[in-house]
């Protein structure tokens, strides 16, 4: 997922707990009620589908996806809790902290994901929420028979802990990998120009 909009460019999560500042809050406050435009407190579906798709490049479904995955108790609504969970997420992505913020909420991100609610998350709900932290679905399946040390082909919270911050490290290296490659071949085409 990225973020396209330049709404939150000057908010950051801070450092020691991956969570916005009291200052800041206030500020993801006020586009909260400036979003609830029937001032109930809440964004309904519509509401929260034309914000995300103003701010992020998810399509439909993937906007339905958060919005079930954000509405715990089924109500078709998105209270200020959720959305500043939201918000946060989406700095953490935008500031590319999102190992940090993982780290720092697991318990909260596992529960998120565990879509049964059965204490458990499956490769299968991993792969559907893992864009939320542009994890692609091949990353996730290389390596999560590797953290599954039950063997029952789904990870509890200590094992998911480890598979998120180990997928986060596969992303990174092979972003690096894409990156040093890139810049390997502009540099052999300025060589190229260079003896022309």
């Amino acid at each position: 997922m990225k973020v396209k909009s330049n709404t939150f460019d000057y908010l950051h999560l801070d450092r020691s707990f991956s969570l916005l500042t009291v200052k800041n809050t206030r500020l993801v406050l006020e586009y909260f009620n400036y979003l609830d435009v029937h001032r109930k407190g809440k964004l309904n579906d519509i509401q929260f589908c034309q914000f995300l798709k103003q701010v992020t490049n998810l399509d439909k479904r993937q906007i339905l996806l958060v919005m079930d995955m954000l509405d715990q108790q089924a109500t078709g609504y998105i209270g200020f809790q959720e959305f500043y969970l939201l918000v946060c997420i989406l700095i953490a992505l935008k500031d590319r902290v999102e190992k940090q913020f993982i780290f720092r909420h697991s318990k909260l991100v596992f529960e998120m994901m565990d879509e049964d609610g059965g204490g458990t998350i499956s490769a299968d709900e991993f792969g559907q929420y893992g864009f939320l932290f542009n994890l692609k679905d091949h990353s996730v399946r290389d390596i999560f028979f590797e953290f599954d040390v039950s063997g029952d082909e789904e990870l509890d919270y200590k094992e998911f802990k480890m598979f998120a911050m180990a997928c986060i490290d596969k992303k990174k290296e092979l972003d690096d990998k894409k990156k040093e490659k890139l810049l390997k071949g502009m540099n052999e085409q300025d060589g190229i120009k260079t003896l022309s």
